[in-house]
């Protein structure tokens, strides 16, 4: 577990190294009209659950379920983005959706990998719709579901949530088959398998009221 660590620990920072240049900056523009927007009830508008703030902020309601989606889609890249719970709502439930594939059918959950935000299961990762992720077995888990359908997942090593109200890092580096998830400066989880072709990057709405700012994406070579 030790070694595996500092394998880990170096070659984030080493691909981190190499984001110094190229990043995108992916709230720049503070516009809808540059993401997808998917949601499992007919007749929502993007902006009855996402909006941009005058200070950059992305505001969403977490109702109804669904996500937001780059048009462009990325094969190896560090993503990064900040998110809290506003003061005064109880902390629910959210997410990055990574390598973004097909839309099944009668579900807000796309053909993904997903770097949970789910209050206390934060870093937690998940394959959606037959996305295949590998793990420590003590932290492998495989499920199914009406909505995930064939679904596994890696859970994380440690709690680095902060308290509602505050913000919060999280990073995702994803390089071919590997994936490594920090949290607020710590890895806490790593996954191997997820699929090595490009896909769209999301954030989920999926529960209550969450604030993102600062999503940054670098390709990596």
């Amino acid at each position: 577990m030790l070694n595996r660590s500092i394998v880990l620990f170096v070659c984030y920072w080493m691909f981190a190294a190499v984001t110094a240049f190229g990043q995108i900056s992916l709230f720049e523009k503070k516009n809808l009209a540059d993401w997808d927007f998917h949601v499992d009830k007919d007749s929502v508008n993007v902006e009855d659950v996402f909006s941009f703030a005058d200070d950059g902020r992305l505001l969403c309601k977490g109702q109804p379920f669904g996500y937001l989606a780059t048009k462009e889609a990325y094969k190896n890249f560090k993503f990064s983005v900040e998110w809290r719970w506003p003061e005064g709502v109880t902390p629910t439930n959210s997410g990055v959706f990574l390598k973004i594939g097909e839309q099944p059918k009668d579900t807000f959950l796309p053909q993904s990998v997903e770097a949970q935000l789910q209050h206390k299961n934060v870093g937690d990762l998940w394959g959606f719709h037959g996305r295949k992720l590998i793990g420590p077995p003590a932290r492998f888990v495989e499920r199914e579901s009406e909505k995930a359908g064939k679904t596994n997942g890696v859970k994380k090593l440690f709690d680095e949530e902060k308290a509602p109200g505050q913000w919060n890092s999280i990073e995702v580096l994803c390089h071919s088959r590997l994936m490594i998830v920090v949290v607020n400066g710590k890895i806490v989880n790593w996954a191997n398998g997820a699929d090595p072709d490009a896909g769209r990057i999301g954030l989920q709405s999926e529960g209550g009221p969450i604030e993102f700012r600062n999503a940054i994406l670098t390709p990596l070579p």
